[in-house]
């Protein structure tokens, strides 16, 4: 399972969605569900524009984990 680090990295960096939002263009409600594990697909345009804003790598964003089953 891809597990997305968003909220993790907002939270070191004391941001909240609507500030990511103004730096970044995305709309909040698309922030929310990548923050909430809703997203289904993520461009790379995305995590350009969110490895930018957050001065961070993309394996800092997205996670792989074993699914427990």
């Amino acid at each position: 399972m891809i597990k997305l680090k968003l909220a993790e990295l907002l939270a070191r960096r004391r941001l909240s969605i609507v500030e990511l939002s103004d730096r970044t263009g995305i709309s909040v409600r698309d922030l929310e569900v990548l923050r909430d594990q809703k997203a289904l697909a993520l461009r790379l345009k995305t995590i350009d524009c969110l490895c930018r804003c957050l001065n961070c790598q993309p394996s800092d964003l997205i996670e792989y984990v074993e699914d427990a089953d």
